[in-house]
């Protein structure tokens, strides 16, 4: 989950945001890499006298030519496979869940239970997310596979949960899925991520993973309301 004064990503709660991670990381190492030897390389030739063999070596030059393509398709191969991962899981999911985005709250839909409810921006209180916490949270149940849809009743707007590695646009008149599956349980923070309007800042998302049984008490109690 999200914690103060944090400075790196949201923790990765399934295997997709893990190779999103771990693709970030790749290539700010590849960047990093390749910046200090150039600044090295270059500075060295400033102190130094011209040396020859390293200007007209053939397979120096061979060297720094194909390195670039190796780093290019590593990059490639990285990138392929995460983007693979978020056509969803390969697993058929058990539970489903409708997201409808309107300005400027979040309407969810549990088909299975026959559920649904708005949820707005909760007013902050110390313990809560500034401009994150919801009044009414999303409980779905941890290890288990569910498939989310996503449309829009106005405008378009995007449902973003960074530990899930999943950003949907919410498009009138238009249904996007995806299937997914928090490895772990454990509470998330998302927000809108395309600009809807004048409170488009004001529209968070707040899922909390629980267990199986947790989950089946939940439901209970909210289809007693």
């Amino acid at each position: 989950m999200m914690k103060w004064t944090a400075m790196y990503v949201q923790d990765s709660h399934n295997h997709s945001s893990l190779l999103l991670t771990n693709f970030m990381d790749w290539v700010m190492i590849m960047m990093l890499s390749i910046l200090i030897l150039v600044l090295w390389t270059y500075t060295g030739t400033l102190f130094t006298s011209s040396n020859s063999l390293m200007l007209d070596h053939k397979w120096l030059e061979f060297l720094w030519t194909i390195s670039p393509l190796g780093v290019l398709l590593s990059m490639a191969s990285m990138s392929m496979k995460a983007l693979y991962t978020e056509e969803g899981l390969p697993t058929p999911p058990t539970l489903s869940l409708k997201i409808t985005g309107h300005q400027w709250y979040w309407t969810y839909n549990y088909p299975d239970f026959n559920l649904e409810f708005d949820s707005y921006m909760k007013e902050w209180e110390s313990q809560d997310f500034r401009l994150l916490d919801c009044d009414n949270r999303v409980i779905l149940p941890a290890q288990v596979p569910i498939r989310m849809s996503v449309t829009s009743a106005d405008v378009i707007h995007s449902w973003t949960i960074p530990s899930l590695g999943i950003k949907m646009d919410a498009m009138p008149g238009r249904i996007n899925s995806t299937t997914t599956e928090s490895t772990l349980p454990g509470i998330m923070y998302g927000q809108c991520s395309e600009l809807c309007g004048v409170n488009h800042s004001f529209m968070p998302i707040t899922i909390e993973f629980t267990t199986i049984s947790a989950f089946k008490s939940w439901v209970n109690m909210m289809l007693l309301l």
